[in-house]
C-alpha cells in the first residue's frame, strides 16, 4: 500500500473541493493550468487544494513545470514506473491523497472556470449523487459535448464506488468502466450551466497525450474486452486501486 502523505497546509482549515489532475508530459498544458488556476479570487483558493498526480514521465515531469507564487494549497505526486495508458491509477492516488471531502476529477486539458468553481463551493450538494458537467472551448468558449471523464462528488463516494481499475493499465480507453459502476450504484445529476473548457492541441501541442498511441494492439483490444467480461462474471479479481507505489515530489 502506498504511504500515506499529509497536506502542504495541514495547519490550516481543510478545504472543501479537491481538484484532481492526471498528468503525462503535458509541461505546457500543465503551466496553462496553473497560471489559470492562479487567477482564481482568493475566496476560491481559500475552498480548494489542487493535486497533480504525474504518471512516471519520463523527461518533462510535472515536478519541473513552473508554477506561480500565488496558488492555492497544492501537492504533486509521481509514479514510480512509467506504465502505458495509468492514469486511472494516477485518479486513485489522487482521489487516496486528497484531504477534502468533495473531489473534482477532470483530465489536465480541462481548465475549470472562475464561474463554474464558485457554483460548485456555493451550491446545495447531495453528497448521495455524482455530477457531471456541459463543456465549452477553452479558447472561443463555443458549446461543445459533454465530457465523459469529468466527475465532481465526495471522497466517500468515489471508493464507495470503488475508484478506478488498475488492472485494466495499458490498455486505452477502459476508464469508461468507473462511469458504469457509477451509474449502477447511484443517479449522475448533469450541470448545465457550469461548463468545464477543454484546451485543445491546436492552442497547447501537448494538451493531450502525444507521447503514447491511443491505438491498442489486437492483443489489448482482445485482453481488454475478456477482462471486462471475466470480471463481470466474477472470474476474475474485483476492482484493483492503489497498487503503485509513489512519492510526493512537491
Amino acid at each position: 500500500m502506498p504511504p500515506g502523505s499529509q497536506s502542504t497546509a495541514s495547519t490550516l482549515r481543510a478545504p472543501l473541493i479537491s481538484l484532481v489532475f492526471a498528468y503525462y508530459e503535458n509541461p505546457s498544458m500543465l503551466e496553462l493550468q496553473w497560471k489559470e488556476i492562479a487567477k482564481y479570487p482568493a475566496s476560491l483558493k481559500r475552498a480548494i487544494e489542487v493535486i497533480v498526480v504525474d504518471d512516471g514521465s519520463p523527461t518533462r515531469p510535472a515536478s519541473e513545470v513552473a508554477r506561480p507564487r500565488n496558488l492555492p494549497r497544492h501537492s504533486l505526486f509521481q509514479l514510480d514506473r512509467d506504465v502505458r495508458w495509468n492514469q486511472d491509477a494516477a485518479r486513485n492516488i489522487g482521489a487516496h491523497e486528497a484531504q477534502s471531502p468533495w473531489l473534482l476529477l477532470t483530465d489536465i486539458d480541462h481548465v475549470v472556470p472562475t464561474e463554474t468553481l464558485a457554483q460548485l463551493v456555493s451550491m446545495e450538494k447531495n453528497p448521495s449523487f455524482f455530477y457531471t458537467f456541459s463543456r465549452i472551448k477553452f479558447a472561443t468558449g463555443d458549446q461543445r459535448e459533454p465530457h465523459p471523464n469529468s466527475y465532481f462528488m465526495t471522497k466517500e463516494l468515489y471508493w464507495a464506488i470503488g475508484g478506478h481499475d488498475e488492472d485494466f493499465a495499458g490498455i486505452y480507453g477502459k476508464d469508461f468502466l468507473f462511469r458504469k459502476r457509477a451509474h449502477r450504484f447511484t443517479d449522475e445529476v448533469i450541470l448545465h450551466d457550469a461548463p468545464i473548457a477543454r484546451v485543445g492541441s491546436t492552442m497547447v501541442s501537448d494538451a493531450g497525450t502525444r507521447t503514447i498511441s491511443r491505438r491498442n494492439t489486437l492483443w489489448q483490444k482482445v485482453w481488454g474486452y475478456v477482462l471486462e467480461w471475466l470480471k463481470a462474471v466474477k472470474f476474475w479479481r474485483g476492482v484493483q486501486t492503489l497498487t503503485e507505489t509513489y512519492r510526493r515530489v512537491i
